[in-house]
């Protein structure tokens, strides 16, 4: 696969100049014909590619403490501290100083993978979301803290909450909800987690909450609905793309406001796969 053998060749030289020419002549290609072709799978160009993947390993290396950043930002290709601080912050939405100060990195990008790539080019979601106002959430469910690829911890949080459901009072709708937020006052951060994860079913009041559950309130504004299709094991590059690649470059910000996906009657539960609509707040 052409466009892996170039984020290969990239991914070896983040910490050296790099221009289109060089890596679309190591795969034998036109300069014109890989941009292209490098675009439509990955949905950003290689500058683009390069960019936001040199900043996210500057502010993995700037979160280990282990350089000053004057070195990270000369490593990235920046000719001064002040550029890097500001291409930083156009990513991130905060200073480096200011990451230092939270701990943890938001709106990661992470190296492209062909399964991830393979998932983008077989239509496995809508690469642009709809832009939508989704109605105030009231959540009851099963929760716990994760840290990066919580993947199968949360499939397994998944499996206890459908055996413990039917326990739930005033559900309202025929759907599930996966919600993801920074912290919840029930649900204290284990070492290490950086964000908590609760699977849940809409209601239409929490005043009766089952022992071992928990609620939340999904406040009613703006979102941007993205529709991931395909098997369970794939949505993590679904949302790879929305947050490593389409949030950066998009016009918005990333809200105050919990994340959620909307499991309903287009994702079958036996077999893991289907459509899933995942909401991102944004302002």
């Amino acid at each position: 696969m052409p466009v892996a053998r170039a984020v290969s060749f990239i991914e070896e030289r983040l910490d050296q100049p790099l221009d289109v020419k060089e890596v679309a002549g190591h795969i034998g290609f036109s300069e014109y014909y890989f941009h292209r072709m490098f675009l439509g799978v990955l949905g950003e160009s290689v500058a683009e590619y390069v960019r936001k993947r040199r900043l996210s390993e500057a502010a993995r290396r700037m979160l280990n403490g282990q350089h000053k950043l004057i070195e990270i930002a000369l490593s990235c290709g920046y000719d001064s501290q002040e550029a890097f601080t500001r291409a930083f912050k156009t990513m991130f939405g905060m200073t480096p100083g200011r990451m230092r100060k939270l701990g943890t990195m938001p709106l990661e990008k992470k190296p492209a993978t062909i399964d991830m790539m393979l998932h983008l080019e077989e239509g496995g979601l809508t690469m642009q979301p709809e832009i939508v106002e989704h109605e105030e959430e009231l959540v009851i469910g099963m929760g716990g803290s994760f840290s990066e690829d919580p993947f199968w911890q949360i499939n397994k949080l998944w499996d206890q909450f459908n055996e413990r459901e039917n326990e739930i009072p005033n559900i309202r709708g025929p759907y599930a909800l996966g919600v993801c937020m920074p912290k919840h006052d029930s649900l204290p951060l284990k070492e290490g987690d950086t964000f908590v994860y609760i699977a849940g079913r809409p209601v239409s009041s929490l005043d009766e909450v089952p022992k071992g559950m928990v609620a939340v309130k999904i406040p009613s504004r703006k979102y941007a609905r993205f529709t991931h299709k395909g098997p369970l094991t794939n949505l993590p590059h679904t949302v790879n793309y929305i947050w490593g690649t389409w949030l950066p470059k998009s016009e918005y910000k990333h809200a105050a406001s919990p994340d959620f996906e909307l499991y309903d009657q287009r994702f079958d539960v036996k077999t893991l796969s289907g459509e899933i609509d995942i909401f991102v707040p944004i302002a």
